[in-house]
């Protein structure tokens, strides 16, 4: 993965308040010492830029990545998505929520080489259907975003049930998508911590 990627940027979702984590930021979430979106951003070190969407900008910067604040605060990670593909000069962006874990090489190189193949967004899927994260999205997208901002409807699988959706690519994910950790709640950090301190089987807290 020697050849950076110009046309394509690295994007982490940390919009989110964090309410099930106790108030804590997800954006400075760690694992092993290192904040999750640096992870995230050493797995993409093949793309040459890197943002995180913010409602408001913090002090701590992490890595290289530029600030991008949300234009459409009440909608979600749909609005962050779109603020993103309207602010950012690149094309298209591969796009990663800071508080999911377990990208590997493997899984994003064959959603890079698919977009760089079709210049089409894409995404995996599984037996349940399409999943928007993680996920290449261009430009071409934002009028069928922004139909659905402004009717109100920030579900992000409804993209994925629009006529646009046809034009879309969905590889399959059965397999891949099993490697991600969401961390959605206190416990589930903490889960993740244990497999660091070789305690990924113990669930006694």
């Amino acid at each position: 993965m020697s050849r950076q990627r110009t046309d394509l940027a690295g994007y982490i979702l940390a919009g989110g308040r964090g309410k099930r984590m106790g108030g804590r930021q997800k954006l400075y979430l760690q694992y092993q010492g290192k904040y999750l979106s640096l992870w995230t951003m050493e797995i993409l070190r093949s793309l040459e830029n890197f943002y995180i969407s913010v409602a408001e900008i913090p002090e701590d910067p992490v890595g290289s990545a530029g600030w991008i604040t949300d234009l459409y605060k009440e909608a979600g990670p749909l609005g962050g998505i779109m603020s993103g593909l309207l602010l950012c000069p690149q094309d298209a962006l591969f796009v990663v929520p800071c508080d999911t874990f377990g990208l590997d090489e493997e899984m994003a190189e064959t959603l890079i080489r698919e977009y760089e193949r079709s210049g089409r967004p894409v995404f995996y899927r599984t037996e349940k259907g399409p999943e928007p994260f993680p996920g290449i999205y261009t430009k071409a997208m934002i009028p069928v975003m922004e139909r659905q901002r402004t009717a109100g409807n920030y579900r992000m699988k409804s993209l994925f049930e629009t006529e646009e959706a046809k034009e879309y690519t969905f590889l399959d994910g059965t397999k891949q998508l099993k490697k991600l950790v969401n961390l959605n709640t206190e416990q589930e950090y903490r889960r993740l911590q244990r497999r660091n301190d070789g305690r990924e089987n113990s669930d006694s807290e």
